[in-house]
Order: structure tokens, then sequence, then C-alpha cells
């Protein structure tokens, strides 16, 4: 009957018909949209926020709010979910100009929601009591239970981060960009960060010594004599685990080893010599010279076992700095000198105080090594708030003072694109692009403790090759009178005059980059420069004399398809760099 029905009506009718079909499903289509957007819009920007306050959540002890946090985020999360990711969306993605826009919308709820119901309820599982030592030993059982709920976390992050891989923020409607950016940086945290920790955990139980007792070397870096890495390691502390009791096996100080050596302890890369010198290698002070943590753990390892023969399976380093954050978990300590550190005063008491109370190196070396049994046993006997202890080493982390080399080729490959390895990247990627300087005292003095560093670059890409253009300024901020009030040990005078600053500078490129030029206040110079990690690498001298700057410029050379966003990394120094990146707006 149909057939015979369209047969006998005009063809001019039926097109109108299909045509008319085609409009309504075009509007239906519209219309499921439009209302999904509004509903997806709606619930990502209510959702924003409570990612931000369970940033805050997880940081406190209250787990019931923590709780009710994640509650909340899961039913915004669903709820725009639910709105966008549909056949129907996915259909008008397709469209051309605003099928973009619906894609960076439909990802984000993806992502959000990958993150309410999969990171976080399984980090909120997790018990922060299990990072903290009961009587000095770890429950190595109990940590064991972590593998499942950070695996569960990684993975659904991973499916965050590759839900906004190809999303451009910018596409998204105005009122969604700020709170969008915000999500897309916390996933790109939080994604790699997971990722290593999924692959650590399984050897936590091991590294603890549940098989069989594991040696850690602790370098405690003094900062008021820059090294490139931090400070001169002028304390070192065997850390000794067994079945997760974690003791302090024994102490030395840098005059305990075998110094001004003749050649190196071990073999050194000869572009390392040409930007170092080979005194990393000849004096234990000056192992933390570069940025390669993994030969700074290799050089230390060799001194230790030449001096005291025991087996070495790892490498920590950290500074006062550090020190002064877990001050904040533990509350004030009371060394056995009577001095108390409190997270206020702690650097200026280890890095400048001393040196006046305690003229005489051995009195120097005794306080250090008190001041370390002191903060070793107030975090192994678990006498420390856990969530705030976990900021203060995520703080020291994300500012370059924490550094972990293994031995054990399975978990330094778990560790792998950690900031723990050092502070430079492997290599740069289509995402970033690493530039850094890094500082090493030539005074022999502590005076690092009185200078200041700014750093800058400037990204030029209006010609076919883009350059960077790092400036940094170095001020010794010292005057005269405080200069000649300072004992001889802080101020000596051996390399320079009294009150005088000798600084070597080196100056990191971005990878495949080529080193172009430098200048020194504001004059073309000719450097040393070479190739190290990868990366071209321009070395400057400055002498400041008190109250004395200079500044330098080093122009490095990228490739023409560089598009990636600039970071810049330098030496953790004593008082704060201030640091910038900007871009030349190309007309």
């Amino acid at each position: 009957m149909s057939r015979i029905f369209l047969r006998q009506m005009n063809p001019t009718k039926i097109a109108w018909i299909a045509l008319g079909a085609v409009v309504a499903m075009v509007i239906a289509l519209a219309a499921s949209v439009a209302i999904g957007a509004f509903i997806a819009q709606k619930e990502l920007r209510a959702a924003v926020p409570v990612v931000s306050q369970l940033q805050g959540d997880f940081g406190s002890d209250d787990r019931q709010a923590l709780a009710a946090s994640v509650e909340k985020l899961q039913k915004h999360a669903s709820a725009a979910r639910g709105a966008a990711d549909t056949p129907m969306w996915w259909i008008a993605e397709q469209a051309p100009f605003i099928g973009p826009t619906l894609h960076a919308v439909r990802a984000s709820t993806v992502a959000v929601d990958e993150l309410a119901q999969g990171v976080l309820p399984a980090l909120s599982d997790v018990d922060p009591a299990l990072l903290r030592p009961a009587g000095g030993v770890f429950d190595l059982d109990a940590l064991s239970t972590l593998a499942g709920p950070v695996s569960t976390a990684a993975a659904a992050g991973e499916k965050a981060a590759d839900a906004l891989a190809d999303v451009d923020v910018q596409r998204t409607p105005g009122v969604l960009q700020a709170p969008l950016s915000q999500l897309a940086g916390a996933v790109t945290a939080l994604q790699p960060a997971l990722s290593r920790a999924d692959a650590l955990v399984p050897y936590l139980p091991s590294m603890m010594g549940q098989d069989a007792p594991k040696n850690y070397l602790l370098l405690v870096q003094n900062n008021a004599e820059a090294r490139g890495l931090g400070g001169i390691p002028a304390s070192v502390v065997m850390l000794r685990f067994a079945g997760g009791k974690m003791e302090i096996a024994q102490q030395a100080a840098s005059g305990d080893f075998t110094n001004n050596r003749a050649t190196p302890i071990v073999p050194l890369d000869p572009e390392v010599v040409k930007l170092y010198d080979d005194k990393i290698g000849r004096w234990s002070q000056d192992v933390t010279s570069t940025p390669d943590f993994t030969l700074s753990a290799e050089l230390a390892k060799a001194y230790w076992t030449e001096t005291f023969a025991t087996p070495v399976d790892g490498v920590i380093s950290i500074d006062p700095v550090v020190l002064s954050y877990i001050l904040r978990a533990t509350g004030p300590i009371t060394l056995a000198t009577g001095d108390e550190l409190t997270s206020s005063d702690a650097v200026k008491v280890l890095l400048s105080d001393v040196y006046a109370k305690y003229p005489k190196n051995a009195a120097q070396d005794a306080f250090f090594a008190a001041a370390a049994v002191e903060v070793f046993d107030a975090v192994s006997s678990g006498d420390f708030e856990p969530v705030p202890f976990a900021a203060a080493i995520v703080q020291a982390v994300d500012e370059n003072r924490v550094y972990f080399s293994s031995f054990d080729e399975g978990v330094e490959s778990a560790l792998a694109g950690s900031r723990l390895l050092g502070p430079l990247p492997a290599s740069d990627d289509a995402d970033r692009t690493t530039l850094s300087v890094f500082v090493n005292d030539l005074t022999e003095a502590k005076l690092s403790y009185y200078t200041w560093m700014s750093a800058d670059v400037v990204v030029d890409r209006c010609s076919s090759v883009p350059r960077y253009t790092m400036t940094v300024t170095f001020v010794n901020a010292i005057d005269k009178a405080t200069s000649d009030s300072l004992v001889s040990y802080i101020n000596p005078a051996l390399n320079y005059p009294k009150g005088v600053l000798g600084t070597d500078l080196q100056f990191y490129g971005p990878s495949g980059a080529t080193f172009v030029g430098a200048t020194f206040d504001g004059v073309d110079v000719s450097v040393t420069n070479g190739e190290h990690l990868g990366r071209p690498v321009g070395r400057l001298w400055a002498v400041n004399g008190p109250q004395d700057a200079h500044t330098m410029t080093v122009t490095f050379e990228g490739s023409p398809d560089d598009s990636a966003e600039v970071s810049l990394v330098h030496t953790p120094m004593v008082n704060p760099v201030r640091t910038s990146v900007s871009e030349v707006a190309c007309g």
C-alpha cells in the first residue's frame, strides 16, 4: 500500500517530505546538543570549585569532609558527562566551526568524571597514617596494600589525561576557559605523579628492607656554599632500613673523605670536565656541582665505599630548607646542644648563626650531627602529622630540593621522568621546553647565604627559528660592615678579597638547541660552551664585590618546529629566586 501511495505522489512532494525529515532530525539534534551543552557547562562550572575544595580536604585530617567533597564532585561530574558524552553529541562534533568547541567540552566532562569516579575515591581511601612509622618501624604489610588504590587512581588519571590530550581550551566557551585551564593543569600535574607512584609502590617493601637490609646515603646540602644542585654535601648520613625499621647507621663529614685527589674518583665525561672542571670528582664537596644527580650519587657512593666499605643501595639529598618544611609537621625540636630549631628559623640557624656561635669546625660538625639526629628521631618515631609532612615533601620536590637515585635498576626505572632524579627532564617534548641556570660558588666561603638571583627567559618565535634568551642577574647583597663582622670560616678571603664572591654559572638551553652567544653587563663576551645531558651549555663567571650586581644573558636557537610551553629551572638557593618566562609579540 505504501509503495502504491508513494508512486502516486508527486516527486516534488516526496523531496519536500524528505527535506522536512532531515530538517526535523537536525533540529532534534541541535535541541539535544543545546540542552546537553547547557547542562554540561552548568555542571562543569559547579565542579571546578569543588576540585579546589578537595585540595584543602586532602591537606586536612577531616576524612568526613573529604568524603563529602568527593561525593559532591561525583554528582556534578556524572551529570556533566551524562549530558555531553552521548552519540548525538559525538555526531554534532563532526560539524565544522562548532565541532572543536563541542569536542573540548565533552572531553572535559570525561576528564572530570574520571577524576571524580576513579582517582579521588581511590586516593581518599588511603590512610595517611600508613606514611608514618610507629616507633621507627613502617608497617610493610600495610604499605603493600597501597598498590591496589594507587593502580586504580593511575588508570583513571591516564584516562583523564587522554581525554584532554587534544583539547584546546581556547575553543571552549569563554565562561569555561578559566576553570577548564585550571582543570587541565591539575590533570597534567597529577597524572605523571600517579603513573610513577603506580610503578614505584610495588618496590616500597623491598626498598625498606623487607627481604634484606638497605643502606641509603643522605646528603645534607649546605646552600650557604652554593653548588648546582643546592650546596656542598658537608654532612653525610647512612640510613639503614631493615624490616621496615629505619635508623642512623653512621654519620660523616666532608673531611672524613680523601679530597684534593690527583685524579677523579670515577672517570668523568670530558664535556662535564669542560663545563665543571675535574674537581667534581676530586673533592667530595663538589659532587653536587652538576644537575646530573645520577652522577652525584655515583660519586658519593664511590667516596663512601672507599672510606667505609659499606654497601650503598641509593643516595638521597635534601637541604636545610627541606628541614624547615619538615619542622612544620613535627613542630620545634631541641638539640643536644640546647639550641632549638623551628620551621621559621631553621634556615638562618643552620646556614648562618651556627658559624658565629661555633667558630671551630669540630663544633659545627657536632651541631649539624645533632640537628640531623633530632630531626631523624622526630620523623622515625612517627611524631608528626602525616598530611603536613607529605605536603612539606611535595613542596620540597617541586622546588628541586629533594633528590633520590637508586642503584636498583627496577626502582630507578620506576622513577623515570621524576624530578627526584634531577632538576632537568631527560629531554624536552612537544608539551614543554626547559631552560635552566645552575650556580657554583668559587669563593670557598659560606657567603651564598647573602646572594640573590633573578632569572628571566624571553622566547622569540617571530622568525623561522625560535630564539631563547635567558637573562640572570646575580647579586651579592652583603655590605662591608656585615662582611667585616663575620668569622673567618664564613668569610675567609681565600680566593677573593673579604666579602667578594666568585661564582661559576652554567646556562642550559633546550634539548637539541644550539648555543648562539652571551653578554656580561650588556657587553658581548666569549664563553666556554659545550653539551651536557643532550643540551647546549654556556659557562660564565662573575665576581661580585659587596652589594654588587651583574647581569648575564645567554641565547640559544631552537628548531623550526619548536612550539612547546617554556619552563625555567634553577639551583635552589637560600633566598627565593624571581623567575619569569615571556613571549615576544610578533607584529
